[in-house]
Formats: C-alpha cells, sequence, structure tokens
C-alpha cells in the first residue's frame, strides 16, 4: 500500500496564481496601447501584494502543516516583490519625462502651450 503523496499548500498555489496575472498585467501594461498603464499597473501593484501576503500566509504554515509548495510560496512572493518595485520605477520615471518634456518643449518651441 503506498501513502499519497503530501498536499500542496492553498496560499502557496494562490501566491503562484497571483504571480502570474501580476506579471501578466504588468506585461501588458507595458504595451504600446494608449491608457493600457492606467488600468494595469494599479491591478499589478495589488495583485503583487496579494501574492505577497498568500505566499507569506503560506510559509507560516508550512511547519506546523508539513505541506509542500515552498517554491511556489517563494515565486509568488519575489514575483510580487519585483513587480510592485517595478511599477514604481516606471511611474516615477513616466512623471520624471513627462515633467522635463513640458519643459523641453516650452524652451525649444515658444509657440507651443501645454
Amino acid at each position: 500500500m503506498t501513502s499519497s503523496p503530501a498536499r500542496v499548500n492553498r496560499f502557496a498555489l494562490a501566491s503562484l496564481v497571483a504571480a502570474i496575472f501580476t506579471f501578466s498585467s504588468f506585461c501588458i501594461g507595458l504595451a504600446p496601447i494608449p491608457l493600457t498603464a492606467w488600468v494595469c499597473y494599479p491591478t499589478a501593484v495589488i495583485l503583487g501584494i496579494l501574492a505577497l501576503l498568500a505566499g507569506f500566509i503560506a510559509f507560516r504554515q508550512f511547519p506546523t502543516s508539513g505541506e509542500q509548495g515552498r517554491t511556489m510560496a517563494l515565486i509568488g512572493m519575489w514575483t510580487g516583490i519585483l513587480t510592485i518595485l517595478a511599477v514604481l520605477c516606471f511611474s516615477s520615471l513616466g512623471v520624471v519625462l513627462l515633467f522635463y518634456g513640458i519643459d523641453f518643449l516650452k524652451a525649444n518651441w515658444p509657440g507651443i502651450k501645454p
């Protein structure tokens, strides 16, 4: 008689699924389609936070439950953290370039008023 394999932690699986959706949302936000970043970046941050929280909850449950899924939880947490940082970097870069672009247009084309 064989023993059944250890179950996968549900929070670890949820962390991995949220990480996949986080990465997908971030990549769609980078697409050169107008206004996709306005929708996809906040969605990526929210899903990244969910992936991070689900991964932490899974890691707290591993010692007591004996379930598997540490790799899934780690992938979910790292993807959530890195995507949140990437969204912050791209958003701040966009704001900085917007202000420098307006100043550049004012200096080089005096007839254009934003």
